[in-house]
């Protein structure tokens, strides 16, 4: 008897133990503060029913944004640009400038050439706040990445997409009330080709489709001819024109003469992940992935929604 008591206490204090360390995500020693248990910064309460919430949630927003629109958030750079100028590296600046404007460029037309899911619109990420105010007009861009006042978002529904870190996130789902006062932390996993956000800025869950991971092609860098001069309102205006081949020409077996045909000019260095075709397929694969769970929740009747979740679908 006296061994079996005690076979039951071992087991029972190594089932404990394995219990205690599944719901650990890291280690909050002197030696090692920067991993976070997710204990720590989670509020449990977001997290109450969300097994049971995220398929509905999920299947909602894909309904929502067929018939809504895709916001694409565009980075302007704006704060390592004023740095530098404030250092006097007015070239580098510039240098920063073209880079930005030839990636949104790059960004741009391979949304407007494979995304078909919902309309899409741009905007620079500093914007944000203003369409989230409710702003409709003023804020999105034309072919030229210029602010067109003509260009008018009707529809109601509206998610964000952009290239950011995919979290291993501090909130569950929270209501809209709260939404707009909480700001999403946590610990970065990876760095995302496209990541979709609501419109307080907080990633979608699964099983939404929300992220597309993008390649790391280490340090390949590819010279793109674009050019900048100065326009009547004193803003450098760029000429550069999407070549939705340049990637395959510098990387084919005339790539020494392409690259001898580009320097001829003014050029910027982009990063091979920001080439329009790597920037396309990335695209593709969203819109590819929107259309499968669509199609996959043509069940789902909104009427039939629980009046517990509907706090949580903005």
């Amino acid at each position: 008897m006296k061994i079996h008591t005690k076979i039951k206490t071992l087991l029972l204090v190594l089932f404990t133990y394995a219990g205690f360390a599944q719901n650990q995500t890291g280690s909050n020693t002197e030696s090692n503060k920067n991993v976070h248990n997710a204990n720590d910064y989670k509020d449990a309460k977001q997290f109450e029913k969300f097994k049971d919430r995220k398929d509905v949630v999920a299947a909602w927003q894909i309904k929502q944004l067929r018939e809504g629109a895709l916001v694409v958030r565009l980075k302007t750079n704006q704060k390592v640009i004023d740095g530098l100028r404030a250092q006097g590296k007015n070239e580098l600046a510039l240098d920063k400038e073209k880079e930005q404007y030839v990636i949104n460029a790059n960004t741009m037309q391979a949304f407007r050439d494979k995304f078909k899911f919902c309309k899409v619109y741009f905007m620079y990420s500093n914007n944000s706040d203003t369409l989230l105010r409710g702003t409709r007009k003023g804020v999105f861009l034309d072919s030229n990445l210029k602010v067109d006042p003509a260009i008018v978002m009707n529809e109601k529904f509206y998610l964000l997409a952009e290239e950011d870190y995919r979290y291993n996130s501090s909130i569950g789902f929270v209501p809209e009330d709260s939404a707009k006062k909480i700001v999403e932390t946590g610990n970065n996993t990876q760095e995302e080709g496209i990541i979709i956000k609501n419109k307080y800025g907080h990633q979608l869950k699964g099983p939404f489709p929300y992220s597309v991971e993008e390649a790391n092609y280490m340090n390949a860098v590819y010279d793109v001819p674009v050019s900048a001069s100065a326009s009547p309102d004193g803003k450098a205006s760029y000429t550069y024109k999407v070549n939705k081949t340049l990637l395959a020409e510098m990387e084919s077996k005339d790539r020494k003469k392409t690259a001898l045909k580009n320097s001829s000019g003014s050029t910027v260095k982009i990063k091979k992940q920001y080439m329009y075709e790597k920037i396309a397929a990335l695209v593709d694969k969203l819109d590819n992935a929107l259309f499968h769970y669509y199609n996959n929740t043509q069940k789902f009747d909104d009427s039939k929604i629980e009046e517990s979740v509907k706090p949580f679908l903005y």
